[in-house]
């Protein structure tokens, strides 16, 4: 459990850099934005298939969802983690 949390942290990570870099180009977060590209692209085309709305999410709506729903999940997972 404890390394699908790490794995979660990880995940909202990338996410977040992706959102900075797309705000605003920060050279020097553009090599960590490459390092996680697979990830966050495989993310927001998750995203992308389970929120279908009428118009098509921006991609800065698809990072803020996904950032919404990992956050979610990291509270559960750190709920279930101190019940045990």
């Amino acid at each position: 459990m404890y390394f699908v949390c790490i794995g979660v942290d990880i995940a909202m990570f990338f996410l977040q850099i992706r959102l900075v870099v797309l705000w605003r180009n920060v050279n020097w977060l553009v090599p960590f934005d490459n390092a996680g590209k697979t990830l966050v692209n495989a993310v927001t085309t998750k995203v992308s298939q389970f929120f279908k709305t009428q118009y098509p999410l921006s991609e800065r709506g698809k990072l803020i969802v996904a950032l919404i729903v990992f956050a979610i999940a990291r509270v559960i997972l750190r709920t279930i983690l101190r019940a045990a």
